[in-house]
């Protein structure tokens, strides 16, 4: 079998995130006994084509910017190119946000389409106005045009919302865990350190944690923050900015460490040495950072929010709480950095993480895509 995936970045792009992992995950796995070839977006220093793990990649764009827009104008034009050239048994469109509208122009091609999640309002936290007002009406195009279409979920709660509007041919496939993390042996730091990990964009909440600090130093003064991973620079809201800036500005890195992106080797050794992992996101798929904290054996304190409710389990694997409400947010912090509860939840996460599986979601998907 053959099959053509359209997606916004590959999982190498520097703005790659929960999508590409996944589509990586479950790809190089699918790659192994068929032909998988990856159509995405160009940037700097990266090769137009290469082979990554059982996927071959082809990039598309200028290798002077990382492609963000302009990889959706680009694959309008260039897909029908593609498709005629490689003759696909299957097109997978991997949907971020804005659709490639291949329903409309490309009918006659068996074709299923994956979406991670669903932004709506919260859209408006992490890019300035015009771009938000772009992505919430591409989201509303999806729920127009891909009714018919069979289409992939990560959580009950998307499952639930396409329904809702009309979708019927909806399979979920969760998430899965990556097997390497459960080797990890927890070495908690010499004093209390909460771990964010992630986009530092409003969508996922850094403005919320960060918002806590004073008052978990105030209760716990030898409490570190170690916020990991890259800002959404590419308009990025200027009350978040201003936000993100402050931080730094005011507080010494031995208390509020930016440590901007941090490669796979680092970020293990972070959720190893972590008490805490947090993730106050204002709306999640399902949230892959929180089953693999749990598969180190971390505790997560996470919003009480759609995909996190379904990802966390309350009081067992993490907490939920409105990180909205920032001195009960901080209570819940200051109430789990205590070193004998956190070793007595170890197990428990481990064991929530171990149902999530890549190998069981490939099938999954590879038993769609052969139907």
């Amino acid at each position: 079998m053959k099959i053509l995936i359209i997606n916004k970045f590959c999982p190498l792009h520097p703005k790659a995130g929960g999508a590409e992992k996944n589509l990586l995950e479950i790809f190089s796995r699918i790659g192994e006994t068929h032909e998988v070839m990856l159509l995405s977006a160009m940037f700097p220093g990266a090769a137009q084509e290469e082979t990554y793990r059982n996927i071959h990649i082809c990039r598309i764009g200028s290798d002077r910017s990382e492609n963000v827009i302009r990889i959706h104008i680009i694959l309008f034009f260039l897909l029908g190119k593609y498709l005629k050239r490689l003759k696909p048994d299957i097109l997978f469109e991997d949907v971020s946000v804005i659709p490639f509208f291949s329903p409309i122009f490309f009918r006659k091609q068996k074709k299923i389409a994956m979406i991670h999640g669903w932004n709506g309002r919260y859209m408006f936290y992490s890019q300035r106005f015009l771009f938000s007002l772009i992505g919430y009406a591409a989201e509303l195009c999806f729920l127009l045009l891909y009714k018919k279409e069979t289409v992939i979920v990560v959580s009950e709660w998307m499952k639930e919302k396409l329904l809702r509007h009309g979708f019927r041919n909806i399979r979920k496939v969760l998430n899965g865990a990556d097997e390497s993390f459960f080797s990890i042996t927890k070495s908690y730091s010499q004093n209390p350190s909460v771990l964010f990990l992630g986009r530092l964009e409003g969508r996922k909440g850094i403005d919320l944690f960060l918002k806590t600090f004073p008052f978990v130093k105030k209760e716990i003064p030898s409490v570190k923050y170690i916020i990991a991973g890259r800002r959404f620079l590419f308009g990025e809201p200027r009350w978040l900015k201003h936000t993100i800036e402050s931080f730094e500005k005011i507080y010494p890195k031995n208390e509020v460490e930016f440590m901007g992106y941090v490669p796979e080797k680092q970020k293990r050794e972070l959720l190893s040495a972590s008490w805490l992992f947090t993730m106050p996101s204002r709306i999640e798929g399902y949230g892959i950072a929180a089953i693999e904290a749990n598969s180190t054996g971390t505790f997560v304190i996470g919003n009480d929010t759609e995909g996190l409710r379904e990802v966390i389990r309350n009081r067992e694997t993490g907490a939920l709480v409105d990180c909205h409400n920032t001195e009960e947010f901080s209570k819940k912090i200051v109430e789990w950095l205590n070193i004998a509860k956190l070793q007595a939840q170890e197990k428990k996460c481990k064991e929530w993480a171990s149902t999530h599986s890549w190998e069981k979601s490939a099938k999954e998907i590879e038993l769609l895509l052969l139907k």
